[in-house]
C-alpha cells in the first residue's frame, strides 16, 4: 500500500530540503511500505506476533515520514485527513510507551488539528489507558476532547516538553503571554532535536514540524498570526478549514 497526495502548486513549507529531495524521500518510503506489507503477508499470526508488531511499528514511522515530507513539500492540507486515518491503524497495533512517546504526541496532536472524529480519537485514548501512561502533555491533549480525563502534573520527557505547562497556565488569564511562551517553546523544541537532519550528507530531511504547538494554539484559542512564518509551526495545518 502506497500513499500519494496531489500537490496543486509547489509552495514548499520547509525549504531546508529541495522539491526533488522531498519527492525522493516520499518515493523511497513508499517502497519501504510496500516491502513491509510483503513481510506482513508472510507472517503467521500465532507464531510471529513480535515480528508483526515490529512491522506495524515500521509502517507507522514510514507513513509519518511521508506525511511530514508531503506537508513540507506543500501538499494540499485537506488530503492529510484520509492519510491520518490510514496511519492511525499502525500505532494501534504497535505502540510501546517507552519507545513511542513522540509518535503518540504526534498522533494526538494531528488528530486534534485535523478534527478527527471522536470514534477515531478515542482509539488512541483507549491505547493510552490500556498502557496506564501518566504524562502532562498526553493528558492535556486528551482532555481537550474528554474533560473528565485526569490530568497528570509530571512529564515523561521533561525536555523540551516541560515548557508546555507554562503556556497552558498563562493562557487562561493572558493569551499574549501564553503566545510568548509558545514562541519560546518552539525554539527550545528545535534545540532539543539531537540529529539536525538538514545537515546530513544523506537525503533524510522530511521537515521540522512541532505538531503539538499547533494543537496547543487550537485548544487554547491563541491568536497565532505572528507564527505564520515561524519555521517549525504548522500554521497552514492549524488553519486548514
Amino acid at each position: 500500500m502506497t500513499y500519494t497526495m496531489v500537490v496543486l502548486t509547489i509552495n514548499m513549507r520547509d525549504i531546508l530540503n529541495t522539491e526533488e529531495g522531498y519527492k525522493e524521500i516520499i518515493c523511497k518510503n513508499n517502497e519501504y511500505i510496500k516491502l513491509e506489507f510483503e513481510d506482513l503477508n508472510s507472517y503467521v499470526v500465532s507464531d510471529d506476533n513480535d515480528k508483526i508488531k515490529e512491522t506495524y511499528w515500521n509502517l507507522l514511522n514510514y507513513t509519518l515520514d511521508v506525511l511530514k515530507a508531503e506537508y513540507s513539500l506543500g501538499s494540499d492540507v485537506g488530503n492529510l485527513l484520509d492519510f491520518y486515518k490510514k496511519t492511525s491503524q499502525y500505532i494501534l497495533k504497535s505502540w510501546i510507551p517507552e519507545s513511542g512517546y513522540v509518535q503518540m504526541i504526534d498522533m494526538l496532536s494531528l488528530g486534534i488539528i485535523l478534527d478527527i472524529e471522536d470514534e477515531e480519537f478515542n482509539k488512541l485514548v483507549a491505547l493510552v489507558e490500556k498502557e496506564n501512561v501518566k504524562d502532562y502533555l498526553i493528558d492535556f491533549l486528551i482532555r481537550s476532547r474528554n474533560s473528565s480525563w485526569p490530568q497528570t502534573e509530571g512529564f515523561i520527557w521533561k525536555k523540551p516538553y516541560k515548557g508546555i505547562s507554562e503556556i497552558v497556565s498563562c493562557a487562561a488569564e493572558d493569551k499574549e503571554k501564553a503566545m510568548a511562551h509558545l514562541k519560546k517553546y518552539l525554539n527550545e523544541w528545535y534545540r532539543s532535536i539531537e540529529i539536525k537532519t538538514h545537515n546530513s550528507k544523506w537525503n533524510i530531511h522530511t521537515g521540522y514540524w512541532c505538531w503539538e504547538a499547533g494543537a496547543l494554539a487550537k485548544i487554547l484559542k491563541l491568536e497565532d498570526a505572528a507564527l505564520k512564518n515561524q519555521q517549525y509551526y504548522p500554521y497552514d495545518l492549524v488553519h486548514w478549514k
